[in-house]
């Protein structure tokens, strides 16, 4: 009986340790060399090179990450998308422009060479990674929901420049004392095995793992310029799973850089639904990704004939500004926010605009207004962007910090992060 009764009494204070480290924040540890760390205890463990020198990194792009972890749990999820679309969200605050994901892919199906991708991209650093761990253990009132996740970053030379490794963990349940406790559990335990854990681990694990990543400074309005984005359309934001997808449809072949395919396929559907305004969008995406300009000006004239959508009017804005159209351009935004007068992405790219032809008041707002509207619509990328762009002009504008400070504040408001007791040590490089 006393044997039962110590058992007993382990397996109690067992669990108990297992839920009181679920609420732990993370301990922080630079090292040498990564090792495998402990579920329970929680600890992102990181290492920085002597010759990471952030003022000589302007673009890093999410290159390739590969899935070990095991296949039996969460099959209805691709790990690998949601993965790449996190990390995508949370480098923007670093101050590192980063290159869409569909052109990167794009250039990786042509070739897997580390060069050779960041040469295309005319990027500085490529970002890799393994998904390490992606499981649930359920125990009748008690479950846990692991996602481990491990980084590297390298450079043209293929040197490792910053590493982290670290497993996000969700544990949830009770010690069932009574029928009731068992239940409760058992209601808790149940839920923590959902689809929307995952996604949060997914966010966590993230997260953790970038704020260990050194930020550059100020970002100039060159790289914005360079590296500014084509136009989205709020469908296109799903994530689906491409990689099961048997139908090689225009919007699959498009999210894998396959842009001829997608407006050949594109083409073919326009003979028997000619009116079909999304698939016109698509099609001028798909050439915009082409560097056909012209073209994917003509395409997205040819969908607002059918549609007048604030989408449409983003794409014929950005297509007139490779043209170096620029008062067209900034007519096709304007009425693009006539449309929706949140439209953080037709604030933003006017806002370049703007302040590559020195109207740096009027950039200023236009700034603002799409940090602000971004927040909103809880696009945080787009909101960094916003507050670097502001950050930028307020050096040579002093009335424009006033903005600067407001969106910065906003920001942090809204992102306030609850692992409040890490503070990266200042990186010692070869160029201070």
């Amino acid at each position: 009986m006393i044997f039962k009764s110590n058992y007993y009494y382990y397996i109690q204070l067992l669990l108990l340790c297992f839920l009181l480290s679920s609420c732990q924040t993370p301990k922080y540890s630079k090292v040498t060399n990564i090792t495998d760390t402990s579920d329970f205890l929680p600890e992102v463990q990181y290492t920085i090179s002597e010759n990471f020198n952030p003022k000589k990194l302007s673009c890093i792009a999410i290159g390739k990450i590969t899935d070990a972890s095991e296949e039996s749990d969460y099959k209805s999820l691709d790990k690998v998308l949601l993965i790449r679309h996190a990390i995508y969200g949370h480098l923007s605050p670093k101050n590192y422009q980063d290159v869409e994901l569909h052109k990167v892919a794009s250039v990786m199906n042509s070739s897997a060479d580390h060069n050779v991708i960041l040469d295309s991209l005319n990027c500085d650093a490529l970002l890799e990674g393994t998904i390490t761990e992606f499981r649930n253990n359920f125990y009748v009132a008690f479950s846990s929901t692991n996602v481990g996740l491990s980084l590297s970053l390298k450079d043209k030379n293929n040197k490792v420049l910053w590493k982290a490794s670290h497993t996000a963990v969700s544990r949830a349940g009770s010690i069932p004392f009574s029928p009731i406790g068992l239940a409760t559990g058992l209601f808790s335990a149940s839920s923590n095995t959902e689809d929307e854990v995952a996604f949060q681990m997914i966010d966590t694990v993230v997260r953790r793992l970038l704020k260990t990543l050194p930020e550059t400074k100020d970002v100039a309005i060159k790289d914005q310029l360079k590296f500014a984005v084509i136009p989205n359309s709020k469908s296109s934001k799903v994530l689906v799973k491409i990689n099961e997808k048997k139908d090689e449809t225009p919007e699959v072949l498009f999210a894998q850089g396959y842009y001829g395919k997608a407006i050949d396929k594109i083409n073919l559907l326009l003979k028997s639904k000619p009116n079909d305004h999304k698939i016109l969008f698509l099609k001028g995406r798909s050439q915009l990704m082409l560097n056909q300009f012209e073209s994917a000006s003509s395409t997205f004239l040819d969908a607002l004939a059918i549609e007048s959508k604030s989408d449409y009017f983003n794409g014929l804005g950005f297509a007139y500004s490779k043209l170096k159209q620029i008062d067209m351009s900034l007519a096709a935004y304007n009425k693009s926010i006539s449309l929706d007068n949140k439209n953080s992405y037709a604030y933003f790219h006017s806002g370049l605009l703007l302040e590559n032809s020195g109207n740096f008041k009027k950039a200023s707002e236009y700034f603002y207004s799409s940090g602000t509207s971004a927040i909103l619509k809880n696009d945080f990328t787009r909101a960094n962007n916003a507050k670097d762009a502001l950050k930028r002009l307020s050096k040579s504008d002093f009335s424009v910090k006033e903005k600067s400070d407001k969106l910065i504040k906003l920001i942090k408001d809204f992102t306030e992060d609850k692992d409040k007791d890490f503070k990266l040590l200042k990186v010692k490089t070869s160029g201070d």
